[in-house]
């Protein structure tokens, strides 16, 4: 496991510091702001991949 920290929400690796104060991170991808992060070097490709089959299953269903 890497210590590295990632966005809950899309999982992009580019988190900085928003408030040190509080330990408020901002995502520079996607615009999240709060106090929770990941740290796994696996959750980016997890979470790729979970968006891929939503995407997926979702052409799946309009096209019936």
């Amino acid at each position: 496991m890497s210590n590295k920290t990632h966005c809950p929400n899309c999982g992009s690796k580019k988190m900085k510091l928003h408030v040190p104060q509080t330990s408020i991170w901002k995502c520079q991808k996607c615009g999240y702001i709060g106090a929770v992060f990941i740290k796994d070097g696996n959750i980016e490709k997890q979470l790729k991949e979970a968006r891929k089959m939503d995407k997926l299953s979702k052409k799946l269903i309009k096209g019936r």
